[in-house]
């Protein structure tokens, strides 16, 4: 049988299948041989089994370490080039599954080396220390993410094209926006001085606030988000939109009966940063030096994905 769809994968080491080659008693050194090797991660990851299971051809541009935003340059220069309207026109039909991963990474231009550099903002080094210090902010991360959601789910059904965003192990709320507007409101009503402007003003935009305002307003570490009214998420082809937690991480540690899961950051440094972790890894879901899924972990994931897989193939 011939393979007429094409499925297209985005995300990180999770989808690229970092560590499924993972075997007990395995050492860190023979490990580190095998991890990133191409064969076995296209043969074992949940994306090969998918793509055998349903007769698709894969093309992956996740990659281990990969930031959101480099898997989005990537998409770019994908969807306008050449290779893709070829690929419009021999399969017939082409199908996205999207993995958003840790927000706490980034992807720079770096004018020392000449290049593009895609890097953890959380290992330590001094570049990395100032961009978390000086311009990350979570929220923000997380609500720009669901607009740029929104803009490829546009483009993607105006090109006949099926797809899904899954969270990779963090679950991100995309729904509402902090810190609330009912609790800015209230907070901007205690602290309001006589010669500041009604809050209906502030929020239709019709007067500029003081300097002061601002600073006694968001005396918080968090991103104005009341410039912003909060979106709903049933727009955003997010796979297991109605679960709470819905990453894969999460659901692993249920499937395999965890009875408290955290919502601790996992930041995917090869840290055990979440309960989540550390019960996968005696379950042998995840492999104890890396923390990515095992090949039984990457089945059970192709487990999780199945349904949303079949009902984009309809």
């Amino acid at each position: 049988m011939s393979n007429n769809d094409l499925l297209v994968t985005f995300g990180c080491s999770w989808t690229f299948g970092v560590g499924v080659g993972w075997t007990s008693g395995i050492t860190k050194d023979q490990f580190k041989k095998i991890a990133w090797d191409v064969h076995i991660c296209e043969k074992y990851s949940w994306r090969g089994i998918l793509s055998d299971r349903y007769n698709l051809v894969n093309k992956n541009f996740a990659c281990g370490g990969s930031s959101n935003q480099m898997q989005e340059r990537l998409a770019m220069q994908y969807f306008t080039s050449e290779q893709f309207q070829k690929d419009r026109t021999n399969f017939n039909q082409i199908i996205v599954l999207w993995g958003i991963t840790s927000t706490a990474r980034t992807e720079m231009f770096d004018t020392q080396k000449n290049k593009l550099e895609n890097f953890s903002l959380t290992h330590g080094t001094e570049l990395s220390k100032s961009l978390l210090k000086y311009s990350y902010n979570h929220d923000y991360e997380v609500w720009l993410l669901s607009q740029k959601m929104r803009f490829w789910n546009l483009l993607f059904k105006n090109l006949n094209i099926k797809n899904f965003w899954f969270d990779t192990f963090n679950h991100h709320d995309y729904s509402i926006s902090q810190p609330g507007l009912e609790n800015l409101e209230k907070t901007y009503q205690e602290v309001a001085g006589p010669d500041w402007p009604s809050w209906e003003m502030w929020c239709k935009g019709t007067v500029d606030i003081p300097k002061k305002i601002y600073q006694e307003i968001t005396n918080i570490k968090r991103w104005n988000f009341w410039k912003y009214c909060p979106q709903p998420t049933h727009d955003l082809n997010l796979m297991f939109v109605d679960k709470n937690p819905r990453d894969l991480l999460s659901l692993l540690s249920l499937k395999n009966g965890c009875q408290v899961v955290d919502n601790n950051y996992h930041y995917s440094n090869w840290d055990i940063d979440t309960n989540r972790i550390d019960y996968l890894v005696k379950q042998e879901i995840l492999n104890p030096i890396s923390f990515h899924p095992t090949d039984q972990g990457h089945v059970q994931i192709s487990e999780i994905l199945s349904d949303p897989m079949e009902s984009l193939l309809i």
